[in-house]
């Protein structure tokens, strides 16, 4: 496969679903991964990892590698068995919140791996350590390669992206590779949620030059225009959705609160001297291409009334997890993900949608069994800062009975929206049922 592999190709790129037409990829793919074609970014995170490192030279029955945050994810067997030695490391722990480096106490972090491994599996050649992205217990210039499949973004805050770099560049040898993907952001500023930053170019440009320890010079930023190419949409504020949905369908681009994001791939080499450059002349075309297509998006879901989850954040372990992890065993755990703060009292409160410029409505069916004095809220929130709520209307109201209200608001692009429904007595709700719908208008 070595003889195959085009040197022309640039895989430091962001994830694009003509990739996937690519021979080399093509190749990968079925040859090795055994897999059909998902569309899906994790899946061209495993790919184009492998594909950097066969076309690095780094495949082959000398070579010496690791890799970071790695769970059980499929590239630790595929690696393995073609090299020397190698090392998966991760927090393999028993109390951990990510169940794929959730070890049973009765097992050792090795056992755990091991279990996901095939008959043939040569085992003599793997070793599971638990270890943590910014010490690494490596010797210096001991590996010929290492990687990261979206690990990165989790180690915690900016000096802990710059600690783990400068290991990585101690431990490789002189030609050594360090391949890693991670989240990648169009046309916003980083979103720094400590344990899940998503990343502006310019950010992770900061970090590189932080750690003197560079990638390759040139970033493939292209997307070619198709379905595959598209935002998908935002589903899980409606009622009865199923966020492990939207992993059947295919697509390469995501959002979460109108903010689109995909993955992208960084190589970095220990003779690399060349600092990283932001591209010259960047384009706003895909900002401008995924801001039409989540509008788009918008006006299709919410054209007509849209019945939501009434009760989306008054869930207490509520986290700002992204759909497209579910799918790979990521947990919601604390340490990870945004709390959303609930206050007493409240019995309504809805996912904050991103709704664009829109002028839209909030339309609540209530029926009460008993007359009970209320108090409606429509919140809004900062884009990027989904914690950072305000109230943009309060109405409190005696209501009996069945009553139909609604709520008209014009949305600016750079907020989410929610509606919050609490007690305004401190009594219990004498609540029959109660349908929360929104719509946007043209």
């Amino acid at each position: 496969m070595q003889s195959l592999i085009d040197e022309q190709k640039n895989w430091q790129k962001i994830c694009a679903a003509e990739d996937y037409e690519h021979p080399d990829f093509k190749a990968v793919l079925q040859d090795v991964f055994g897999r059909a074609a998902a569309y899906h970014r994790k899946q061209w995170e495993f790919v184009v990892i492998y594909l950097n490192l066969l076309k690095a030279g780094k495949i082959n029955p000398d070579a010496t590698g690791a890799s970071f945050g790695a769970g059980r994810e499929p590239l630790i067997y595929l690696i393995a068995e073609r090299v020397k030695q190698f090392t998966a490391t991760d927090l393999y722990r028993f109390n951990t919140g990510w169940t794929t480096a959730k070890v049973d106490k009765n097992l050792t972090c090795r056992d755990f791996v091991l279990e996901l491994a095939g008959e043939d599996f040569p085992r003599e050649k793997l070793d599971v350590q638990d270890m943590d992205m910014r010490d690494l217990a490596f010797a210096d210039n001991s590996l010929d390669f290492c990687s990261s499949s979206c690990a990165f973004e989790h180690i915690g805050d900016f000096e802990d992206f710059v600690s783990h770099l400068k290991e990585v560049k101690r431990v490789l040898k002189k030609d050594g590779v360090y391949v890693m993907t991670t989240e990648h952001l169009f046309c916003h500023p980083t979103i720094k949620t400590k344990g899940n930053y998503k990343f502006s170019l310019d950010y992770l440009a900061s970090v590189f030059a932080a750690a003197d320890f560079f990638p390759a010079t040139t970033l493939d930023e292209h997307l070619e225009s198709s379905k595959l190419n598209q935002v998908k949409p935002e589903l899980g504020a409606l009622d009865g959705f199923n966020e492990e949905v939207i992993n059947l369908f295919p697509g390469i681009i995501l959002s979460k609160f109108g903010v689109p994001y995909t993955s992208s791939c960084f190589v970095f080499r220990n003779d690399q001297q060349q600092p990283f450059e932001l591209p010259e002349n960047r384009s706003s075309e895909q900002a401008e291409l995924c801001q039409h297509q989540i509008s788009k998006n918008i006006q299709a879901i919410y054209a007509d009334y849209k019945t939501l989850n009434p009760t989306a954040k008054l869930n207490k372990n509520s986290r700002s997890v992204m759909n497209d992890h579910l799918e790979y065993l990521v947990s919601n755990h604390e340490d990870h993900f945004e709390l959303m703060p609930i206050e007493k009292g409240h019995f309504t409160f809805t996912e904050l949608i991103y709704l664009a410029d829109y002028a839209f409505s909030f339309q609540v069916l209530i029926d009460l069994f008993q007359s009970a004095k209320l108090r409606f809220k429509l919140i809004r929130a900062e884009q990027l800062k989904p914690t950072s709520r305000s109230v943009v209307e309060s109405k409190i109201l005696q209501l009996d009975g069945s009553s139909r209200l609604q709520f008209n608001h014009q949305a600016e692009p750079g907020y989410v929206y929610a509606l919050a429904i609490a007690t305004a007595e401190g009594k219990e709700v004498p609540l029959k049922s109660i349908q929360v719908q929104c719509k946007v208008h043209s």
